[in-house]
């Protein structure tokens, strides 16, 4: 969860900073456009706003995201209703007020947990009411300026050119995060939190996507030989250690086949048949000889540790329990026979 935090922390930052700099071009641009055509109130309001989010710049470099998102808000829906009133409904100012709502949705999910950050609805019921008012003050008062009708339409078309592109925009960082997110999220479901291997879930949804090749495989059952002693001995922290080792042991002499947690201090693997059959039981033996040789330190102590291992062949349309149930019983005789073997 700390990466999650951390990534959507340095993306927030990413796209304040780029919202920050359009906001400072578009004020800008409005300053050129309103001293072309005169509306000198307009151009020195946009002055202020250029200021403003010169201004911006230093609270994001100490990352105050929410202060930034409300203070912009503030910002863009007192501007949009003074331009508004200005120069007239018919330029488009208060379309603005629309594609705010999206960047507080935006807002609200990446810094939830922030305290400045204001519910989305009660921000989206402000902006439709600043947006009703202003329909309703145009219907009621004409423009305090007057500004030619080749702008009039440049500045409409100029404003539902950049809603769109913010909502879409915005929608687009949402959805690819919250995307991410979910696969991220799909992978540590599927993943043993002590050992890092794949856990019981992960076991079953690969069963299932073998399908007919089934019949290729072969599943492996293994348990630590003796397992207790080392927690007993020297507590569950060495055990865990003993886990861990063991685990990736397994995957790194298994690179081609599915090593999974079962349980426990049992294990499983589903490996493909090799040339033959006999080929695929040595590949499998060789881990259990490589844990047996495999020196293990915990706390500058010495320890020593075996497994034991049992194997079946698929047979027929037997369901994973029932596979694993028949080589655990290939396992159970071999902790019967003296325990650090692998028993077909």
């Amino acid at each position: 969860m700390l990466n999650s935090k951390m990534d959507s922390t340095k993306l927030m930052n990413i796209v304040c900073m780029i919202s920050n700099i359009t906001f400072l071009l578009i004020h800008i641009t409005y300053i050129i456009l309103f001293l072309i055509t005169k509306a000198y109130i307009l151009a020195y309001i946009n002055i202020f706003s250029s200021i403003f989010y010169g201004f911006m710049f230093l609270l994001l470099k100490f990352k105050k995201h929410e202060i930034f998102a409300l203070l912009c808000g503030i910002e863009i829906t007192a501007y949009m209703i003074c331009a508004t009133i200005i120069v007239g409904y018919k330029c488009g100012f208060q379309l603005c007020l629309i594609g705010l709502c999206t960047l507080a949705f935006v807002t609200k999910y990446f810094l939830k947990d922030r305290k400045l950050v204001i519910n989305p609805i009660i921000v989206s019921a402000f902006f439709l009411t600043a947006y009703i008012f202003l329909f309703i003050w145009q219907k009621f008062n004409d423009p305090i300026i007057e500004i030619p009708d080749y702008m009039t339409s440049l500045l409409y078309l100029s404003h539902s050119i950049i809603v769109f592109i913010f909502c879409v925009g915005f929608l687009i960082i949402l959805v690819e995060y919250v995307f991410k997110l979910e696969i991220k999220i799909r992978k540590e479901s599927e993943v043993d939190k002590l050992t890092q291997i794949a856990n019981r879930k992960a076991l079953n949804d690969y069963y299932d996507r073998l399908g007919n090749q089934k019949a290729n495989y072969v599943v492996a059952m293994f348990d630590i030989d003796s397992f207790k002693k080392f927690n007993d001995i020297n507590g569950h922290l060495c055990g865990d250690y003993v886990l861990k080792e063991i685990a990736s042991i397994a995957k790194n002499n298994s690179l081609n086949d599915f090593v999974s947690r079962w349980g426990g201090e049992e294990f499983v693997i589903i490996s493909k048949i090799e040339d033959d059959l006999e080929n695929t039981y040595k590949k499998i033996d060789l881990i259990r000889e490589t844990i047996d040789k495999y020196e293990f330190r915990y706390n500058n102590k010495k320890l020593h540790s075996t497994i034991t291992i049992g194997i079946a062949v698929f047979d027929n349309d037997e369901s994973l329990d029932a596979w694993i149930s028949r080589a655990d019983k290939q396992l159970y005789k071999g902790k019967k026979n003296g325990k650090n073997k692998t028993i077909y």
